[in-house]
């Protein structure tokens, strides 16, 4: 059992890097597309979009991974915070398929529709782990130190999904959207990662 919980954490990781990795390689090409105000999906529309597939799939793997391997976890198993990890996963797995709207609206196309539900369900799959995962974790004492990390990761992956739900029904923060986005990708990454690790070194 905890050699399995230890492999799939290693993967959930090793996924994870592959993600962060890909993430840096878009915004260091001259792709074109501006980090403070277009989103991430945005270069998964020109010559750059290979890369976006990469760090979507990764990204998908690392979920899927760690889904698998908290729900390993004994004799507390955070079952909806597994689940919530398969759908992102799952979704990000099929948003290659459906490349975003870009223009006035996200909403243009039915892929353009269905490429935002997904990223509704994954943005929001991550936001429900992040935040209940600690309501099993507390039962761990081995966990009991990364309360406080894990808590306010919890809470800045929260606040930038709202700020990006604002920044779709507001024409003054749509500028920043890019921004907020980010903030998202780097607060779920370090989230992911550290879960991940720490799972890994447990089990071990």
């Amino acid at each position: 059992m905890n050699g399995s919980i230890e492999g799939l954490s290693v993967a959930a990781a090793i996924a994870t890097a592959i993600q962060a990795g890909a993430l840096i390689v878009l915004h260091v090409l001259p792709t074109g597309y501006n980090p403070v105000r277009d989103a991430v999906s945005d270069y998964g529309v020109g010559r750059y979009r290979a890369w976006v597939w990469v760090q979507v799939l990764a990204g998908g793997i690392g979920c899927l991974a760690l889904a698998g391997a908290l729900n390993k976890l004994k004799p507390f198993t955070p079952t909806s915070v597994a689940v919530a990890l398969l759908v992102t996963g799952l979704t990000r797995l099929a948003v290659p398929f459906f490349a975003t709207d870009q223009g006035k609206s996200r909403f243009q196309t039915v892929h353009g529709t269905i490429h935002m539900l997904l990223a509704f369900f994954s943005f929001g799959g991550i936001t429900y782990a992040a935040t209940s995962l600690w309501s099993t974790l507390h039962k761990y004492p081995e966990w009991h130190r990364y309360n406080s990390v894990l808590t306010t990761l919890g809470w800045l992956i929260l606040a930038s999904v709202i700020a990006i739900v604002a920044a779709l029904c507001l024409p003054r923060l749509k500028r920043h959207f890019g921004v907020y986005e980010r903030l998202f990708y780097v607060f779920s990454i370090a989230w992911i990662m550290i879960v991940a690790i720490k799972l890994a070194r447990v089990a071990g």
